[in-house]
């Protein structure tokens, strides 16, 4: 009769570990941003800040409990030419590709009216086709400030837009920007692109602690119950 209680206790507990899939840990992925051009002029050659230059980078987290994400945004201090000396360049908008949703300003810069999720896409630089238009108000989002946001609804995932980002990179847009990189007819905006998705850590959510947990706790009791 012992022996079968134990057997029962293990198989249990084996089962709550098992039950413990690779879909109820939260991924988190962090993407850097920089342009795809390069702005070299004959006056001087060795102008690449457009190459290898990072201006922002974006982190996109699984919600606790999925249905959405978290997108954590950090503009970062840079020397990127600015349309005036009085001002520098600040993050004009985020631009994603993937499901349907809601989008929600947890803190930092505010959002402007309008943005979010869109049926029509969004043609911006090469082609490229968003349905997220993650557009922060005026000039409200300067260097070396962060803003943490969230995208919900069904389907949307870090693994799913990183996933998309494969395909349709994100892009990141910076405004204010002066010298032979900004242009009046584009607004004096710069396009940069993310880079590929990096895999920062699979953190376990919540409920799969505590399914761990017992999982642990009959293992435990089951080698006490051998050991006695």
């Amino acid at each position: 009769m012992i022996q079968l209680c134990r057997q029962t206790m293990v198989a249990a507990a084996l089962a709550v570990l098992g039950s413990v899939s690779s879909s109820a840990w939260a991924d988190s992925y962090t993407i850097d941003f920089k342009t795809f051009f390069n702005t070299a002029t004959a006056d001087n050659p060795f102008d690449t800040k457009t190459l290898n230059f990072s201006v922002a980078k974006l982190t996109i987290s699984d919600l606790a409990g999925g249905n959405g994400v978290q997108l954590a945004l950090t503009h970062n201090n840079h020397t990127f030419a600015a349309l005036s000396a009085s001002a520098g360049n600040f993050v004009d908008a985020l631009w994603l590709k993937g499901p349907s949703g809601a989008l929600g300003n947890l803190s930092g810069a505010s959002l402007a009216a309008g943005a979010g999720y869109s049926a029509t896409p969004f043609i911006k630089d090469v082609g490229y086709a968003y349905n997220w238009n993650v557009d922060f108000s005026g000039a409200s989002f300067a260097e070396g400030q962060s803003a943490v946001l969230t995208l919900t609804g069904a389907g949307l995932s870090a693994a799913t837009l990183t996933t998309i980002a494969q395909q349709t990179p994100i892009m990141l847009t910076l405004g204010n920007v002066g010298s032979t990189y900004g242009l009046a007819s584009m607004g004096n905006t710069v396009n940069f692109v993310g880079g590929a998705p990096m895999l920062v850590t699979a953190v376990p959510e919540p409920a799969t602690y505590a399914l761990m947990g017992l999982g642990l706790v009959g293992l435990v009791w089951a080698r006490r119950r051998h050991v006695a």
